[in-house]
């Protein structure tokens, strides 16, 4: 899968949220704007697995990775949206080895992991062929991703980075923010302190690292520090941005 190949190559890819708007084309018109990937909010947004499955077929369609924000670690919540055939799964407040060894055990084929069999799905084309091959060539496939937004979280890095199967970590600073004591604030020093540990845990392992935020000067800086995966904003924050930017345009203001 490309986007696999280009994280763990090293090189940049920019994405932004589907925060709570669940049309298709969406990740058409993401794709054609430019973006490397997109993540479907479902720890906030109220999407459901039914929304969540046709805009993966589309993006499959296109060949643009979608990645899904998961609720939480579960065998149902997991297997569902990979079976849907999302191309990944990034998991909100994850603090520890064990909460990322569940995710790839629930998400890989044997002998990773012990992900249920069901391959008359979208994730195989409904053609999976000869089931080792495809069973093989599916791990090879997805994506899982670790939000690192605590202190807990950030202390354990360097373990939560090693777990094979784990393809990087995300740093979601407003909630690491909030649990520094510093809400709204991304400039402190325990906050830069926090973020470069997590750089660094990415660096030991091999592992790709990035940051989730709406500024642009923000995520520029981290990229300078070694990060290389980075979503900036979502389709509300956006489109609210150009309507405010169109209105200010047409009243001269």
């Amino acid at each position: 899968m490309k986007m696999k190949e280009t994280i763990h190559s090293g090189e940049m890819v920019l994405g932004a949220f589907l925060s709570e708007i669940p049309a298709p084309n969406l990740t058409r018109l993401m794709k054609a704007s430019g973006l490397d990937f997109v993540i479907v909010d479902c720890e906030h947004g109220y999407f459901d697995y039914s929304q969540v499955a046709a805009l993966a077929a589309v993006a499959n369609g296109i060949g643009f990775p979608l990645v899904v924000r998961v609720p939480g670690i579960s065998r149902e919540c997991v297997q569902k949206y990979l079976d849907a055939g999302v191309d990944g799964l990034l998991v909100p407040m994850l603090e520890t080895r064990r909460q990322a060894e569940d995710l790839v055990r629930y998400g890989k084929y044997a002998p990773e992991g012990a992900r249920g069999i069901s391959t008359m799905r979208p994730h195989s084309d409904y053609d999976p062929g000869r089931l080792t091959e495809y069973t093989a060539k599916a791990n090879r496939r997805t994506l899982f991703f670790a939000q690192i937004e605590t202190r807990t979280g950030v202390e354990n890095a360097a373990d939560i980075a090693a777990v094979p199967g784990l393809d990087g970590l995300f740093v979601g600073p407003n909630d690491l923010a909030c649990d520094l004591g510093c809400t709204g604030n991304f400039d402190t020093p325990e906050m830069e302190a926090s973020i470069e540990l997590v750089v660094e845990a990415g660096r030991k392992a091999g592992k790709p690292t990035g940051i989730i935020a709406s500024s642009p000067a923000f995520l520029r800086r981290w990229h300078e520090k070694g990060m290389t995966m980075f979503s900036c904003d979502s389709e509300l924050g956006l489109l609210k941005k150009g309507i405010q930017s169109m209105a200010r345009d047409v009243r001269g203001a």
